[in-house]
């Protein structure tokens, strides 16, 4: 007897034409009532060429039950109905998103959609981190049924739930006592939620088997790409210079980047924009390489989804409430209260996991208590959203809303860049470039002295000049506190 009933069986061609056919034999040597579809396969006994019509026969003897399991060769992909598959092994290697969903989907239908009330996906793959993409199902359901230029709370709660199924990993390695992640325990919890994301497709060429007429058609691919604290400066400046960059290849009117092309322009992106790439939290190259190859394509940027409601998410508040004014009586009311409010995003973004939520807690709370010695704690700041904008850094500002910061700094550069020539050019110097990264804003007015964060009070300077302008502001400064106190 079969193990599971209803069994498919996914290969790719080539050899495993050969695996399939002997597979199948074993099958029926065993008395299991077995058989296999391919795209196309002359019979050795006979000479003759499988038909599709004999391919479509034992498709549907499979799925009136008379057919314990079908091996299938790269056909069975889109558009095939078979609700009665409970169990997938996949016997073949696959880094498209799309195949693998099409793959493992045809035993994921549930009972709603006539399927089964469970589904088992078997892979007799090693090594399988880097041969196949597992997708996770709910990101499958949500990023195409989103209107991201909405602003409003259900969108925030959207781009929560993607931010959520790329960090949640993160809080799994951390729950896990056989991996040492007390580096990234130590950071402050706020830095390891993402300022925003850039979200992208890319075409790319299509992995299933699909008719000559349609063989050199290209399918969009989704991508995420998360920006942190660490790394959304180097990205904005990075995204803002692609034209830049892209001038060092000479692509002419192809939309695909060589391998070697590809790899000059990551090398350059790394050492001018991630210097200090193997210390920032959330870097890959794989990132930097799609956003190099969505330029290519589309000679545009990629659209910014800003979390604005990343500031509401600070565990080391609620840590720093609970340590500072809670009795233990007091603590778990408090934290179901937070748990079980609606319009919090703490469920979303711990992916409805509660007990990530405590155990990350945990940690901060342990942070407070001393457990981390060579940590140096330092409280969060919470700046009343009362505090009007202006009179906050870009730092702050960028802390409270990212959306709101990416609009003041383009504002900013756009008032000093020349629209014919596209130089941004330095309010104190007159240096000139293109490159955003060769850039700081500064404050007309210094914060310290009263100036307020206002467009009127900012300007673009060269990193040099912004340099020399604080020394010599640092100067005056210190020149006035030793004449003060020589005064005294």
């Amino acid at each position: 007897m079969p193990l599971f009933n209803f069994t498919y069986l996914s290969f790719s061609r080539s050899t495993y034409l050969q695996h399939a056919i002997a597979l199948n034999a074993v099958f029926q040597s065993r008395g299991i009532n077995s058989d296999y579809v391919v795209g196309k396969l002359v019979d050795s006994n006979t000479g003759a060429t499988i038909s599709a019509k004999e391919n479509s026969e034992k498709i549907k003897r499979f799925k009136r039950g008379e057919l314990e399991v079908l091996i299938n060769v790269e056909i069975l992909t889109e558009g095939v109905d078979l609700p009665n598959v409970q169990t997938v092994f996949l016997t073949r290697p696959t880094t498209s998103t799309i195949l693998m969903t099409q793959m493992i989907g045809r035993a994921l239908r549930g009972q709603k959609a006539g399927g089964t009330d469970e589904a088992y996906i078997v892979s007799f793959i090693d090594n399988w981190e880097d041969k196949i993409n597992w997708v996770n199902p709910e990101k499958l359901i949500i990023v195409d049924k989103t209107d991201f230029s909405d602003s409003k709370i259900d969108t925030m709660q959207t781009v929560a739930r993607l931010i959520s199924i790329e960090i949640i990993e993160e809080f799994a390695r951390m729950m896990d006592d056989s991996v040492d992640t007390t580096v990234l325990e130590k950071l402050k919890f706020l830095e390891r939620i993402p300022v925003g994301i850039y979200r992208f497709s890319i075409l790319e060429p299509c992995e299933i088997k699909v008719p000559k007429s349609e063989a050199d058609e290209l399918i969009p691919r989704n991508y995420d790409v998360l920006l942190y604290s660490g790394t959304e400066e180097a990205y904005d400046n990075f995204v803002n210079d692609l034209e830049a960059v892209f001038q060092s290849v000479d692509i002419g009117n192809r939309e695909i980047l060589t391998k070697e092309e590809l790899e000059s322009l990551l090398q350059n992106v790394k050492e001018d924009y991630f210097p200090d790439h193997p210390f920032l939290l959330g870097y890959r190259d794989a990132d930097v390489d799609n956003i190099l190859r969505f330029y290519a394509q589309k000679q545009m940027e990629p659209q910014f989804i800003a979390f604005s409601e990343r500031d509401k998410c600070n565990l080391a508040e609620v840590a720093t409430h609970i340590h500072e004014n809670l009795a233990v009586k007091q603590i778990k009311e408090y934290l179901d209260s937070l748990w079980n409010d609606d319009k919090s995003f703490w469920q979303v973004l711990f992916g409805y996991n509660h007990l990530y939520f405590k155990k990350q807690l945990d940690i901060e709370l342990n942070k407070l208590q001393g457990y981390y010695p060579d940590l140096v704690i330092t409280p969060p700041i919470v700046i009343p959203s009362t505090v009007p904008l202006e009179s906050l850094s870009l730092f702050e500002i960028r802390e409270r809303d990212p959306a709101k910061y990416r609009d003041i700094k383009d504002a900013v550069f756009a008032r000093a860049k020349d629209k014919a020539t596209g130089m941004i050019r330095c309010a104190i110097s007159g240096f000139e470039s293109q490159r955003r990264l060769d850039f700081q804003i500064d404050h007309l007015e210094p914060m310290s002295q009263g100036g307020l964060t206002t467009l009127e009070n900012l300007q673009v300077l060269s990193r040099k000049a912004h340099t020399e302008k604080t020394r010599l502001e640092n100067q005056k400064r210190s020149g006035l506190n030793s004449l003060s106190n020589s005064v005294v």
